[in-house]
């Protein structure tokens, strides 16, 4: 792994970790809520000068099935992002409050519609590209069974999808008005929303793999 790589790599993970942190508003409270939203925006902003490479090839080259899933996956999550962070601003009565937008309704209904469809995108776009974490696949092979990797991976998987209901997700996904589950500490939330994107990422990793092995999809993994 070069050190651009990994630098690439540091800054997805820090990527994660905020839009799970921020994800958290009804444990963090509003004023933390709109510092994380703000990092979050900052390294998504790097992260896509780190790839600009990716946007001037997107005219250049043939375009297999994957790519086409590829593209539309990462265009989708830049919507979502980009709406995720205007109607932040808008909402925003501390960091931004010098512009004096004022919380419209419709941006207080479609913040969090944005919030979880980028964060289920971004899970999908890290399953796309997953060759970059193969060495550390490799690495934890090494050290570890493969039985003892699979039944981890499999029970992670499976708090991830009874996360997915019991946290209310695909309500979260529409427009329909929703309360979180009562009771529940910051640290399971964000347990559940990391099995989560291990979930959504981990089957389409495993959906590409197969559709690789099987000869339906082909071409590269340009990184984005």
């Amino acid at each position: 792994m070069t050190a651009k790589t990994r630098f690439k790599f540091s800054v997805d993970f820090v990527m994660s970790v905020l839009f799970l942190l921020a994800l958290g508003y009804p444990f963090t409270g509003k004023l933390p809520h709109e510092w994380l939203g703000t990092a979050l925006f900052v390294v998504f902003i790097l992260h896509n000068v780190l790839n600009a490479g990716w946007y001037a090839a997107l005219w250049k080259g043939k375009y297999t099935p994957f790519r086409w899933v590829l593209t539309t996956v990462n265009l989708l999550l830049l919507a979502a992002m980009i709406g995720l962070c205007v109607t932040g601003i808008f909402l925003s009565r501390d960091v931004f409050s010098v512009l004096h937008l004022g919380g419209s309704w419709t941006a207080r209904r479609l913040h969090p519609v944005f919030a979880y469809w980028g964060f289920l995108l971004s899970a999908v776009h890290l399953g796309l590209n997953g060759g970059v974490f193969k060495p550390l696949l490799q690495r934890a092979q090494r050290r570890f069974s493969r039985w003892a990797l699979g039944t981890a991976a499999g029970l992670a998987a499976a708090y991830g999808l009874f996360a997915v209901f019991y946290w209310k997700v695909p309500t979260q996904l529409g427009l329909a008005f929703t309360h979180m589950p009562r009771g529940r500490s910051f640290i399971s939330f964000l347990s559940a929303h990391l099995a989560i994107l291990f979930l959504a990422a981990g089957v389409t990793y495993w959906l590409v793999s197969k559709a690789s092995s099987n000869k339906k999809i082909s071409g590269g993994n340009p990184h984005a």
